[in-house]
């Protein structure tokens, strides 16, 4: 009788070791439980029609969305500036025309453009095909 309780004893603690060495069966299944979470980019894109150009300091301003205020952002000296798919410069650039582009948030209040792409011409836009 002595060596049963024994062996169970044994066993058991032998048992709970391996409970705790080794995840279960569901951490196993579920890859994303330890997976780090992805770093977000702190670039993030922009477009609209450009509502001024200020070629001295530097920025275009676009129209912020309704009750917001404008948009302004800084162009980097490294920008790549496209004007209808050519190189172009800042003063190039008129009021009215379209722009696209990446640009990084610094603070709360400045954005520093990057890549700038402008159209003369609005861009066409796709339309839904009807089913």
């Amino acid at each position: 009788m002595k060596n049963i309780y024994l062996t169970l004893l044994s066993a058991a603690v032998i048992g709970s070791g391996l409970f705790v060495a080794f995840p279960t069966f569901a951490e196993e299944r579920n890859p994303k439980a330890e997976k780090p979470a992805k770093k977000k980019s702190a670039f993030f894109p922009f477009r609209g029609k450009i509502k001024s150009v200020d070629a001295e300091k530097s920025v275009l301003t676009l129209p912020g969305a309704k009750g917001k205020p404008d948009r302004l952002f800084t162009l980097v000296k490294e920008a790549k500036l496209t004007l209808d798919g050519e190189r172009a410069r800042l003063g190039d650039i008129k009021a009215g025309m379209y722009v696209g582009g990446r640009a990084k948030r610094i603070s709360e209040t400045k954005v520093e453009a990057h890549t700038i792409n402008v159209k003369s011409k609005a861009p066409e836009r796709k339309k839904p095909a009807k089913k």
